[in-house]
């Protein structure tokens, strides 16, 4: 046993003998000597390890106010390494294992703040012990970021073996950690264990490089071949750029290489600036020449403008000058709009004047309501002035209304 405790024990003993010999004084006596102990453990604060000082409240005290003080301070002093600290582990060996997700979170990044191998085991074992799917990727983040601090190429074998998202999420979340402390050796081991253009560990080096150097991520996710992979890079990055403000965002889409990245991030910005401010951004696209950026802009602006107000995106567009940004919005409107409101749609297109190229909006209300209305899209579809664009349009809505009709795949021979 502790000599500290056992020190203190003996202290509490000869205290209790005494403080029974002394049952014969007052009640008024007594009342005031608890009085007076409870102003001194006021006073008292508990010990740090190492450093206890008595406090005393003055040179008045009674001893016997000093000794149960004492001792209390003594017994923490003695139980905080044998007793405290098992309590607090216990305490978060429970909490990472709670059902409440918070409480739960808390414990995984109270464990991995400064992770080291004991941390990193601790916590996969309670990772691994949550029920399975999404409700514990939360915990797989916070654990391979903090592994992928400590041993990376560990980490990314173990990562191998999840089910899909599961490995998804964990190796994104590695190579998000492993870049912001050695880029070059995580680009290199991506190179060397994926085979294939669409390499997904690009999206975690890139969104880690980026916190580094803004530049060399976004040079890597140029050099990317286009696909899933490089889109979703310029999306982490976009994002990163607005949240340094719009001007930082605009000056980084006009620095990217002409075409479809840079199309995609002016429609971007297009889209933010609209939900903050539409007549703004309305104000934007009509200031600019026809161009790939105007119509990447119309595009998501329109979109935006849709949601919020589907009337006013409908005016809008008519004003809008012939050319592919029209065309782009008024298709975007279109879809918008035919969702919530598909007479409405119907009614706005009717109002285009003669010569109107309305082919994309009438292809989007034709997707939206051959379900719900077969013959009124097949009226429309006949509609469309691209006669190669017509007749694809009509058998798509034909097949589907056939579908719809015959589920099975049978026939009404």
């Amino acid at each position: 046993m502790n000599k500290a405790l056992a020190t203190a024990i003996w202290i509490l003993t000869v205290i209790s003998a005494y403080w029974m010999g002394l049952e014969h004084d007052s009640v008024q006596s007594n009342n005031s000597f608890v009085a007076s102990l409870d102003e001194n453990l006021e006073k008292f604060v508990l010990p740090q390890k190492n450093n206890f000082v008595l406090p005393v409240k003055d040179s008045t005290a009674r001893p016997m106010e000093i000794a149960v003080v004492a001792a209390a301070s003594e017994i923490e002093k003695g139980i905080s390494e044998e007793v405290i600290e098992p309590l607090k582990n216990r305490s978060l060996a429970s909490k990472l294992g709670s059902s409440h997700p918070l409480e739960r979170l808390e414990a995984f990044v109270e464990l991995l703040k400064e992770p080291n191998a004991g941390a990193i085991q601790t916590a996969l074992q309670a990772y691994e012990s949550l029920p399975g799917g999404p409700g514990r990727f939360s915990e797989l983040k916070i654990l391979a970021f903090a592994w992928g601090k400590v041993d990376p190429e560990a980490a990314l074998t173990w990562s191998q073996k999840q089910e899909h998202w599961d490995k998804h999420v964990a190796s994104g979340s590695i190579m998000d950690s492993w870049s912001r402390e050695d880029a070059d050796a995580a680009i290199t081991w991506a190179k060397e264990n994926f085979e294939g253009e669409e390499n997904p560990y690009f999206i975690g080096i890139i969104n880690g490089l980026s916190e580094s150097s803004l530049p060399r991520a976004t040079d890597l996710m140029t050099e990317l071949p286009y696909g899933r992979v490089r889109g979703r890079s310029a999306h982490i990055l976009f994002e990163k750029v607005w949240n340094q403000g719009e001007e930082v965002a605009l000056h980084w889409a006009e620095h990217l290489p002409e075409g479809s990245l840079q199309e995609f991030a002016y429609g971007e910005l297009g889209e933010k600036v609209a939900r903050s401010n539409i007549s703004r951004a309305v104000e934007w696209v009509d200031s600019m020449e026809d161009s790939s950026i105007k119509s990447a802009v119309s595009e998501d602006v329109s979109r935006e403008m849709a949601r919020q107000n589907p009337s006013d995106a409908g005016e809008w567009v008519l004003q809008m000058p012939e050319g592919d940004s029209r065309k782009v919005a008024m298709q975007e409107v279109a879809k918008v709009w035919s969702r919530k409101d598909p007479t409405a749609t119907a009614e706005w297109i009717n109002q285009f004047p003669e010569g109107t190229d309305a082919d994309p909006a009438i292809e989007a209300l034709v997707r939206q309501i051959r379900k719900s209305d077969p013959q009124g899209a097949l009226n429309w579809a006949a509609s469309l002035s691209n006669l190669e664009q017509r007749k694809k349009l009509l058998a798509e809505t034909e097949a589907v209304i056939k579908a719809q009709k015959f589920p099975s795949g049978r026939s009404s021979k």
